[in-house]
């Protein structure tokens, strides 16, 4: 990819204290190679060329940030190192920003998991919090990783702090700051580039500022 540049956009303050908010922002992983409209969630797909331009296009809509945070898949990671080596930034990678784990059904169509596994798929797509793919995860424990993560931004981050990770992460993210049943956070889209935007207090409610979902 070509060489990508800093603007001169304001940069959000540093909290001097736990007592001040800090912000957050999430932005997902722009388009993969690959087929669209599969199950990916522990595929290591790459980025085309057109993700990496969603991801600028959705990163200059942002102030700038004093750290980064990355999913370990190369979706997310190849671009979050790209930003931090440009602005002398930290780029820490964990792996509780992964996406679903869908095990077996990992780059298949839902109609073809549903033909694959009939009944497991029907049970995931019924109650996905107690069931889970073959060989993956439940929404409980995507939701129990993220959690964590967000929790350890919290206690940890004094300065403005960006997330690179993916669409079922971010929902897992709004879902707990906006107290979302299930029914609504499956309505949120999210496209390749999204991005939203956090305040963060200890010992408050953390704040949703913005949501930009991309074209």
């Amino acid at each position: 990819m070509p060489a990508w540049r800093p603007s001169m956009r304001p940069v959000w303050p540093m909290a001097e204290s736990a007592a001040e908010p800090v912000l957050f922002g999430f932005l997902r992983h722009g388009e993969v190679a690959g087929p669209a409209n599969v199950y990916r969630g522990r595929d290591d797909a790459s980025l085309t060329p057109r993700g990496w331009q969603q991801m600028h296009a959705a990163l200059a809509a942002l102030p700038r940030w004093g750290a980064v945070v990355s999913s370990p898949a190369r979706r997310c990671h190849d671009f979050a190192r790209d930003v931090a080596a440009v602005h002398l930034l930290d780029c820490t990678v964990d792996e509780s920003w992964r996406e679903l784990d869908f095990g077996t059904w990992e780059g298949l169509r839902p109609d073809e998991a549903a033909a694959r596994d009939a009944g497991a798929h029907a049970a995931f797509v019924r109650d996905p919090r107690r069931h889970a793919p073959p060989g993956g995860e439940t929404l409980d424990a995507l939701d129990a990783r993220v959690g964590a993560a967000l929790a350890r931004l919290g206690e940890s981050a004094r300065q403005p702090t960006l997330v690179v990770t993916h669409a079922g992460a971010m929902r897992a993210v709004l879902a707990q700051v906006l107290g979302l049943a299930d029914s609504h956070r499956t309505r949120i889209a999210l496209t390749p580039g999204s991005h939203f935007v956090v305040s963060w207090l200890a010992d408050a409610p953390p704040l949703l500022l913005s949501v930009q979902c991309a074209d």
